[in-house]
């Protein structure tokens, strides 16, 4: 497991030109879930991909955050290279992670972020590590260093994601500053 959360692989690009049927990475795979986090209300991006509103998990909903609060930039008008400019402007953070209650097999995880917090000016100011399945996917986070400048998206990808217990465990924990989650995608590969 721990050499298959290695093959991450930024693809912000790929994921602009995949569409919505494709996960994007060399498997294929099937899209279970696209959650636009801290939304309010289901939205429809450029691919024509349908990102579902953000909801609390429960076992009746099957998915979920695990705490955190929301926020809506509405200063920030527009995000480069993006046909999903709206999955950006919500955001949650100081969360503990989400579950996604899923089939046991494997799956592949694309994660969206983008530093909009205009308390965030420079680099070295937000740094988190991502938790997959219990195991490190992405540590030492650093969104506003990797994507090179503010308000830009930055796609991280996880592959080879065993569920074995029937529950999809993403968990945030915090280093400076809170963690941060603009949006979601399960693929099941």
């Amino acid at each position: 497991m721990r050499r298959a959360m290695l093959a991450m692989a930024l693809v912000a690009l790929a994921s602009a030109l995949a569409g919505c049927g494709a996960a994007g990475w060399g498997g294929g795979g099937k899209p279970l879930y696209r959650v636009s986090a801290a939304a309010e209300r289901d939205y429809v991006d450029g691919n024509g991909c349908v990102w579902k509103a953000d909801q609390a998990y429960s076992e009746a909903a099957k998915w979920g955050c695990l705490g955190g609060l929301t926020i809506r930039r509405t200063e920030i008008t527009s995000l480069p290279g993006t046909k999903a400019p709206d999955v950006y402007l919500t955001e949650r953070y100081s969360m503990d992670g989400y579950r996604f209650d899923v089939p046991n097999g494997v799956y592949a995880v694309r994660l969206h972020f983008a530093e909009t917090y205009d308390g965030i000016t420079a680099a070295g100011e937000r740094i988190f590590t991502v938790k997959i399945q219990g195991a490190e996917a992405i540590k030492d986070l650093d969104v506003l260093k990797e994507a090179g400048k503010f308000a830009t998206p930055l796609v991280k990808e996880v592959t080879g994601i065993e569920v074995t217990d029937g529950k999809l465990l993403i968990e945030f924990v915090a280093n400076v500053q809170n963690p941060e989650i603009n949006g979601i995608e399960v693929f099941g590969q």
